[in-house]
């Protein structure tokens, strides 16, 4: 898997490192650093990549969730929500881009190796 695939999950980790340190929980932060610095190394992506797409939607969700709170909250006390939401909204979205790359490399490592992709329907050529 290309190192640029890996870039925005990665950087959608260090934005949850971040949303942890803003609401006060500064050694829950560990943990998506942590798993940042396992995908700096490489773990064998084959088997991490099904779980990481998981972990990232699920963030996706929690981001939706924050902006969702965050706007009501801002509404409820009269103030300006539109820029808040934008951001958040933004953040979400990129978010669950990563998880789709993350998900879609599967699919890019198949076409590179030349192996068919499962319930293709299309037999190998060359086997027969």
């Amino acid at each position: 898997m290309s190192g640029l695939r890996l870039l925005p999950a990665q950087l959608s980790l260090l934005l949850l490192a971040t949303l942890f340190m803003r609401l006060g929980f500064p050694l829950i932060l560990i943990v998506p650093l942590t798993v940042m610095l396992m995908l700096g190394l490489l773990v064998p992506w084959s088997e991490a990549r099904a779980l990481m797409a998981t972990v990232l939607g699920f963030i996706s969700l929690l981001w939706g969730f924050m902006t969702w709170a965050r706007v009501q909250e801002r509404l409820v006390y009269g103030e300006p929500w539109s820029r808040l939401a934008g951001i958040l909204a933004g953040v979400t979205l990129f978010t669950a881009w990563a998880a789709w790359l993350v998900w879609d490399s599967r699919k890019a490592d198949r076409h590179r190796s030349g192996a068919p992709a499962a319930g293709s329907g299309h037999p190998d050529p060359s086997a027969v």
